[in-house]
């Protein structure tokens, strides 16, 4: 026979009771493993402490760790640091650094056990990308002829100036394929070690370029010429008797472009509407 106890328990309250029991179990595991989060993520040895930063030239490394330093401030889900060195926040980090405009290549890596490393390169202003000769509007270019930054108003002749025909400035862009530009800063070099300096180059979408220079005159080149080519046969041709007097600021244009010819026009840019046919010179061609 069952006992009287026995048959004084309902089946129904020793289910209830089961699953309060469960219950309260579950409840205490949540309640140690979140206590456990919460004290284990705040663990000093697992906690970055430290923001290292490397690279660039002009821009601050006390600015780059500031960055880094407002993506470690809070927690996620209210729960685990920002700072915790397992979950730390790279990927933003990197984002917030590379919003500035003359850094790239960011990195973002854990050193040691508690510290990160910010690495980075700067951007370095080599020419500029003008809209116009005159324009006021123009970019910043870097070594290689990519756009990376609005330029303020600069005066006088601190950068050489790039134009482009039928196109305008355009931010995160290259004015030229890197080999085509690395030719047109080999040519402006190779003058000015002649004394002729540049002021400005324009490109076409046929692949010439045209050269002002600072004192005056323009020479039309081709960039699928070599420099060091260019600069040769216009010199050689200017060592000839006939063209010796050339210098810059006494001629209109040097014709570059085809080679061992060279088309010379001495004659002064004039009101278009005053000319004849009488004042048209023959052409010069020099070989």
């Amino acid at each position: 026979m069952r006992s009287r106890k026995n048959r004084l328990i309902d089946p129904n309250t020793v289910v209830l009771l089961k699953h309060i029991g469960i219950g309260i179990l579950v409840i205490s595991s949540v309640v140690l493993i979140i206590v456990s989060i919460w004290y284990g993520t705040r663990v000093q040895a697992l906690t970055i402490d430290s923001i290292q930063v490397r690279g660039g030239e002009t821009i601050s490394h006390e600015a780059i760790k500031i960055l880094a330093l407002n993506e470690l401030v809070g927690t996620y889900l209210g729960l685990v640091p920002r700072q915790f060195t397992w979950f730390y926040p790279e990927d933003d980090i990197k984002q917030s650094v590379e919003k500035i405009d003359k850094i790239h290549n960011v990195t973002v890596n854990r050193i040691k056990a508690t510290g990160i490393l910010v690495t980075f390169e700067e951007y370095v202003p080599d020419a500029l990308w003008c809209a116009s000769v005159e324009s006021r509007d123009c970019l910043f270019l870097d070594k290689n002829g990519y756009a990376f930054a609005f330029a303020p108003n600069l005066n006088g002749g601190s950068f050489l100036r790039f134009t482009q025909v039928g196109a305008t400035p355009e931010l995160n862009n290259s004015i030229a394929t890197t080999e085509e530009f690395l030719k047109l800063k080999s040519l402006d070099s190779l003058l000015s070690e002649r004394g002729w300096f540049v002021s400005q180059l324009e490109l076409d979408k046929e692949g010439d370029a045209f050269v002002v220079l600072t004192d005056g005159g323009e020479l039309k080149i081709s960039l699928t010429q070599h420099p060091e080519k260019t600069v040769e046969n216009l010199f050689v041709v200017l060592t000839s008797e006939e063209f010796s007097h050339i210098q810059p600021g006494n001629f209109q244009y040097i014709d570059l472009r085809f080679g061992n010819k060279v088309f010379v026009n001495e004659e002064k840019l004039i009101d278009a509407s005053e000319i004849t046919d009488e004042d048209v010179p023959p052409a010069t061609i020099a070989e």
